[in-house]
């Protein structure tokens, strides 16, 4: 075991695990006692390695709580691994926030996917974030489900947008939803890549 800049033990791999080999790897973290042990699926985007996750998820889902973080975007992935997973962070990604094309319709299919699954919808915010892309993107959700949970998350440094803003938008989206939420990114506060 080495030490990282954070004092975490990691381990270097060399070339691609199996199933099996990254199932070890999980069960020896685990720790006992009476929690239930989770893998989270995150970094990058996982759905892009839906043909990996569909042979590994059912042999290891009866020992973990599976929780998906994604850009909300490949909903027919999601529809193959739907009932391997138990707890979807479902990016939307807002165009005058990110500079990308709307993915409305994928977020859409995405949402329709997920059904089934807990889930709670994140958006990246910045001071160019227009409002009406927030209103789009709460309206996408109440359609869906008032109550699943939707959560402002502001961008920091220079793009970070003002508590004023993010009141406004949290008080426009709470007239639609039943839980809007302002939590920042933490990786960033934290200093984390």
């Amino acid at each position: 075991m080495q030490k990282n800049a954070f004092s975490f033990d990691y381990e270097e791999v060399a070339g691609e695990l199996s199933c099996d080999r990254l199932s070890e790897f999980c069960l020896r973290l685990v720790v006992p006692g009476p929690s239930r042990p989770v893998i989270s699926l995150t970094g990058g985007e996982p759905l892009l390695h839906r043909h990996f996750l569909a042979r590994w998820l059912p042999g290891i889902k009866n020992r973990f709580s599976i929780y998906l973080e994604t850009n909300g975007i490949r909903y027919a992935d999601m529809t193959v691994l739907r009932d391997m997973v138990d707890v979807v962070s479902m990016d939307v990604k807002l165009p005058s926030a990110t500079g990308l094309q709307p993915f409305w319709d994928e977020h859409r299919k995405f949402l329709e996917a997920a059904r089934g699954r807990a889930l709670f919808v994140k958006a990246v915010v910045t001071a160019d974030t227009a409002q009406s892309d927030i209103l789009t993107a709460v309206d996408l959700v109440a359609r869906y489900d008032q109550t699943v949970p939707f959560i402002l998350q502001p961008a920091s440094g220079p793009t970070a947008p003002t508590p004023l803003q993010l009141i406004g938008w949290q008080n426009a989206a709470l007239a639609h939803l039943a839980d809007v939420r302002v939590i920042p990114q933490l990786h960033k506060v934290l200093c984390v890549p």
